[in-house]
This record gives C-alpha cells, sequence and structure tokens, in this order.
C-alpha cells in the first residue's frame, strides 16, 4: 500500500520469493526496516508527480553459494551502499533455470536521500548518481564482482566472478528485458509480437551456443586427457632406488653401459632373436634397443625408459637391463599397465619394486608364473634344477635376451694381461671385439682349439 492508499498485489510472485532482507545504516531509524513504511515516506517525500523513488541495483546469486550464506553474502556485496547512507530492500527470488539448476536473483530496491534525524532528507544525494555513472556502469559492477570473489574465497567457495561485458567474454548478448504486455498479448490473441519473436529466436541461438560451447569444453576435456595419457607414456621407464647406482654424469654413460652390457663385449644385432638393432647416441649417451616386435628401450645408464608401445617382450627385456646393472631395488614410473609389466617382470628376476603395489590381475599373473616356474623346477632331475627351471620357463615367455646369447656364443679364456675392456676408459676398445655373426663366433672357437 502507497502513502495514498494504493494498494499492488505481487502475489504472483509468491511462488519463487524466498525471503526479504531490510539493510540499512546503523543508526538509521526503526521504521527502515518495515518495507512498507520506508517506502511510503520515500514516495512521500518527493513533489513531482515523475519524481523517482528508488534505484533498482540487482545481481545473481552464484550457485555455488549454499543457500545459508546467501544472506551473508548480499550484506557483503551490499555493505559499500550502507556506508554512502543508502537503505535497501533487497528479495531473493529462486526460479527454475533452463539448464535444470538453480536460478537464485538478488533484486535490491536503495533510496535515493539521506536519512537526517527521524526523517529523509529534503534533497537527493546526486553524488551517488555520479557513482552509478562512472565508465557507464562498469565501476560498480567491478565492485560486485570483487566483492562476490572475495566473499567466496573467505568460505572457501570456488567461484571468480567476472564483471566483462558479454562480448569480452566470448558470450551471447544477454537476454532482453520486455514488457509484460507481450506475453499477455500473445496469450490473448495467439499471435506473437514482433518484440517477443526477436526474444524467442535470441533464446534459440542462445541455447545452440551453449550447445556448442559444451562439445568445446568436452573436447578440451578429452585433449586434455589423451595428452596427459601420453605424457605418462613417455615417461615409462625403471630407475635403480640408490640414485648412487645411477651414473648421472654424461661422460662415464658410454662406459658404464658397455660394462653392463654383456661384461664389456659387444653382439650384433642379427644374433639376437628379440632385437633388431642397437646403437649408442654419442651425443646424449644413451644406448637405444630396438626390439623386433616395434617397441624401443633406451639404456641411460641411471635408468632404463620404453618408448613405443608395451609388450610383455619389451617387459622382460627392461628387467634383464636391470639385472646387467647390478639393481635389487628398482623404482618403477609410468601408466597402470608399464608398471604391472615391469613390476612383475622384474619380481621374476629377483628384484624389488619400492613404489607401485600390483594389481589384482597382474598380482594373480605373477603368482600362475611363479607356481608354473616351482612346478618346473620340481620335474627336474638334474642336481641343479632351479637353474634349469628358471632358464625353461624364461624361453617359454621369451626370446633369449642379449646376456644369454652373449654367453652361449662366447668362451672366457685366461690372459696373461687383463684385458684393456676391463678399464672404464676402454670404451674404443669394445668395439672392436663385435662379432659380425654367430657362424664368426664359431669359427673363431675353433682356431682356438686347433691353437690348443
Amino acid at each position: 500500500m502507497d502513502h495514498e492508499g494504493q494498494a499492488f498485489d505481487f502475489s504472483r510472485k509468491a511462488a519463487e520469493h524466498v525471503r526479504t532482507i531490510m539493510l540499512a545504516p546503523d543508526a538509521a531509524p526503526e521504521w527502515t526496516r518495515d518495507p512498507e513504511k520506508l517506502w511510503q515516506r520515500a514516495a512521500a517525500v518527493e513533489k513531482r508527480m515523475d519524481a523517482q523513488e528508488a534505484r533498482i541495483i540487482d545481481f545473481s546469486l552464484p550457485r555455488a553459494v549454499p543457500a545459508e550464506l546467501w544472506e551473508p553474502c548480499i550484506s557483503h556485496v551490499y555493505e559499500p551502499f550502507l556506508r554512502m547512507g543508502m537503505v535497501m530492500q533487497i528479495d531473493i527470488h529462486d526460479t527454475l533455470a533452463s539448464d535444470g539448476g538453480r536460478n537464485a536473483n538478488v533484486h535490491g530496491l536503495a533510496t535515493l536521500r539521506v536519512i537526517e534525524g527521524n526523517e529523509f532528507s529534503s534533497r537527493k544525494s546526486r553524488a551517488w548518481n555520479d557513482i552509478f555513472r562512472q565508465r557507464n556502469g562498469r565501476e560498480v559492477r567491478e565492485q560486485f564482482a570483487a566483492r562476490l570473489t572475495r566473499f567466496c574465497q573467505d568460505h572457501g567457495i570456488n567461484y571468480q566472478a567476472d564483471a566483462r561485458p558479454n562480448v569480452e567474454r566470448d558470450r551471447p548478448a544477454p537476454e532482453p528485458n520486455l514488457p509484460r504486455w507481450n506475453f499477455e498479448a500473445f496469450e490473448r490473441t495467439g499471435e506473437m509480437p514482433e518484440a517477443l519473436a526477436a526474444l524467442q529466436e535470441h533464446r534459440r541461438r542462445r541455447r545452440a551456443w551453449e550447445a556448442s560451447r559444451s562439445e568445446e569444453i568436452e573436447a578440451a576435456l578429452d585433449l586434455t586427457t589423451v595428452e596427459g595419457y601420453l605424457r605418462q607414456r613417455r615417461r615409462r621407464r625403471l630407475s635403480p632406488a640408490d640414485p648412487a647406482q645411477g651414473l648421472p654424469a654424461r661422460g662415464d654413460r658410454r662406459a658404464a653401459i658397455l660394462r653392463a652390457w654383456h661384461h664389456g663385449g659387444w653382439i650384433g644385432a642379427d644374433t639376437i632373436p628379440s632385437i633388431s638393432a642397437v646403437r649408442f647416441d654419442d651425443s646424449r649417451g644413451v644406448l637405444w634397443i630396438d626390439l623386433k616386435d616395434g617397441s624401443t628401450l633406451l639404456d641411460l645408464g641411471d635408468s632404463i625408459a620404453l618408448r613405443g608401445r608395451l609388450t610383455w617382450s619389451a617387459a622382460l627385456e627392461t628387467a634383464a637391463a636391470a639385472e646387467r646393472h647390478g639393481w635389487t631395488e628398482v623404482r618403477v614410473h609410468g601408466d597402470q599397465a608399464y608398471k604391472d609389466a615391469a613390476s612383475v617382470a622384474a619380481m621374476l628376476r629377483g628384484i624389488t619394486i619400492l613404489n607401485h603395489e600390483l594389481s589384482p590381475h597382474a598380482q594373480a599373473q605373477l603368482e600362475r608364473l611363479l607356481a608354473e616356474r616351482a612346478a618346473s623346477a620340481g620335474q627336474s632331475q638334474n642336481p641343479q634344477p632351479s637353474q634349469k627351471a628358471d632358464d625353461s620357463y624364461e624361453s617359454r615367455f621369451r626370446s633369449p635376451n642379449s646376456q644369454e646369447v652373449h654367453r652361449a656364443i662366447t668362451k672366457r679364456a685366461f690372459v696373461a694381461e687383463p684385458s684393456p675392456l676391463l678399464h672404464a676408459d676402454a670404451e674404443a676398445a669394445a668395439l672392436n671385439l663385435k662379432p659380425s655373426s654367430h657362424k664368426t663366433c664359431l669359427r673363431r672357437k675353433d682356431a682356438c682349439r686347433l691353437q690348443n
């Protein structure tokens, strides 16, 4: 009821109206806490028929803010206006958004006059108008965004307000506000006014934009997942538990890797069934081991890395390379599949894994393989059944590794002077001992027998 006795009925908003909050300076009289009395006095003090009695200051509540924090959040956002001397009526409306979520809006009405004593001032505060006109209202919008963001940060809510226009944020233009008579005319006549038709077209375009935006976000998430998976695959490696066992000095890598590979000798790739090529990168100090199944091992001296697809042969050769280096405890890095495969292969060789626990499937596979190894050892009649069982087991699941091939085609001989390969700096000599083929090595053996 206004000051002239005219009644206004807003009962149609009752379903969406949540509550009314009155905000006033601390020294304001008691009648400022009553909405009806407040606006009756605000209207009565005006002399002109077309005088403005209040200023509308609205904003939307973030969905992340829970309902129990709505009132303190609103008080925090509107606090600067109270310090200026404004009295405000705040109404919270909660409706259903187009996406099915909550759409909580805050509708604020602010007085235009300061309170002097127990009444409104006879003059309006024109300085308040200048505040809302600064940069076409951008100053107030940025103030709202900053205070809303600060409140969310203080209460542990993940929300960042943005006061920039929609065009600067790559978003569609805001929905235009139409007078109610457009909707009433459409209900009465069945013919859609031009403004209402434009609104429907705007909503259609907005829905299309939201759908394409959702697809873009989903594609970006998928891309992030794929990139993360690829980064994880590139980090597939096995390293010693003790950093002292590694060889961070690049100058020592070549000699150390060659010593680990076949005790200083070198074997051609054509003599190793599971390896297609072996090459040493002098500039990086890396031994590249290309397997015939398409995967590649990189022996860096202080770690064994896998490039390419994961295979059981690659896992076994990785564990064999770690054993050649003398690593008894290792750490495995990479994705779950690689960790399981490399861990099982290493455990079969008695190498302890410190940083990974096998998945139930991998644990079952390990137990099955160990049981088969134990059964093979029990059936052997050799005085040393365990070694024969290990050899038989290994041959079932992989081709002979390079160390086994080397031991099979070479023969140890006692010499008066130690071989230069025993020295760490004797790297060039390692290449001179590379046999051209398995037949060449056998011919050398026959020649040694004839001399003896």
